[in-house]
């Protein structure tokens, strides 16, 4: 019996430690590191309107927060950041969802609030991992049919979207695993 009772000690350590828990670095502080040794990045706190070239190198990165800039585009290669799971455009300026997100594979949250893209490309369907995605505050027009492919998808904030009770209605009866987060509905045209 003290046998087992070890055994599933060492298993639950085991366990422990194979969890991944990482720092979250600064710009500044991660320039100092070897770059295969960062896996969270915050821009807090810096302004720019566009990403730094060398961050595209930081390609075991977990967590990105590129909020509060005045990001209009994302750079072509930015998908070489397939390790993300966790990133954060909120409060920037894109117009255009942008595309390169739809590459990045592992992701499983996406929080690209308070942006003026109105619409999701066919390409959102590519991010099975998802499971959350905010989108408040972003005049989103739909949800296009790509999302039926987001299985795993689990949460949608959608508030600060003017929209009709048919449209919230039908969205969750299309998606019915998803949890979406609306306004009360507008007494508008669906």
């Amino acid at each position: 019996m003290k046998n087992i009772a070890v055994l599933l000690l060492l298993f639950v350590i085991n366990n422990l430690s194979a969890q991944e828990s990482y720092k979250i670095y600064s710009w500044e502080s991660a320039q100092k590191l070897g770059k295969d040794t960062v896996y969270g990045i915050t821009f807090a706190k810096t302004k720019f309107d566009s990403i730094p070239a060398d961050l595209i190198n930081y390609t075991n990165l977990r967590y990105l927060d590129l909020s509060k800039h005045k990001l209009t585009s994302l750079p072509s290669n930015f998908s070489n950041l397939s390790k993300l799971e966790v990133l954060n455009l909120e409060k920037n300026n894109f117009d255009l969802f942008p595309l390169q997100i739809c590459a990045l594979k592992n992701l499983d949250s996406l929080i690209i609030n308070r942006n003026d893209f109105s619409t999701f490309p066919v390409q959102i369907g590519y991010l099975k991992n998802l499971e959350y995605l905010d989108v408040w505050a972003t005049p989103i027009m739909s949800f296009p049919p790509a999302f039926d492919e987001l299985k795993s998808l689990k949460k949608v904030d959608a508030r600060g979207i003017t929209h009709g009770k048919n449209f919230q209605e039908g969205i969750k009866e299309r998606m019915p695993w998803v949890h979406f987060i609306f306004d009360l509905p507008c007494n508008c045209a669906d």
